[in-house]
C-alpha cells in the first residue's frame, strides 16, 4: 500500500528545461556560409563592415563581425545577388567577434 501511495502520475510531454526553452525558435534556420557586407548609419557617416554569413531563416539571418552592433541598430545588408534592409535584433560575442541576429522587415 504504502508503495502505492508514493508513485507520482507521469506526463506524457517531456519536461522542458529553461534551456531547451530557450533555444526554441519561429522557424527553422538554415545554415549558410559566405561573406556580405554590412552598412551601418552611424551619425552622419555610413560604415561598411564585412561579414560571414552563418545561417538564415524566412525573416532573419546570423552574420560574425569584428565588432558588436547595438540592438535596434538599422542595417542594409548586401549579398552577391542583392540587398535587403534588416534590423540589429540581437549581438553576442562569439570566438574574436561577435555574432549578430538580423530582422528582415
Amino acid at each position: 500500500m504504502a508503495a502505492e501511495m508514493n508513485t507520482l502520475p507521469t506526463s506524457p510531454f517531456p519536461l522542458m528545461d529553461s534551456k531547451n526553452e530557450a533555444d526554441r525558435r519561429r522557424e527553422p534556420r538554415f545554415g549558410a556560409e559566405g561573406e556580405v557586407v554590412l552598412l551601418a548609419n552611424e551619425g552622419a557617416h555610413e560604415k561598411e563592415i564585412r561579414a560571414r554569413l552563418m545561417d538564415f531563416s524566412l525573416h532573419g539571418l546570423r552574420v560574425r563581425i569584428p565588432h558588436d552592433l547595438p540592438e535596434g541598430q538599422q542595417v542594409r545588408v548586401f549579398f552577391s545577388w542583392g540587398e535587403v534592409d534588416t534590423q540589429v535584433v540581437r549581438t553576442c560575442a562569439a570566438g574574436s567577434g561577435y555574432d549578430i541576429g538580423l530582422q528582415l522587415f
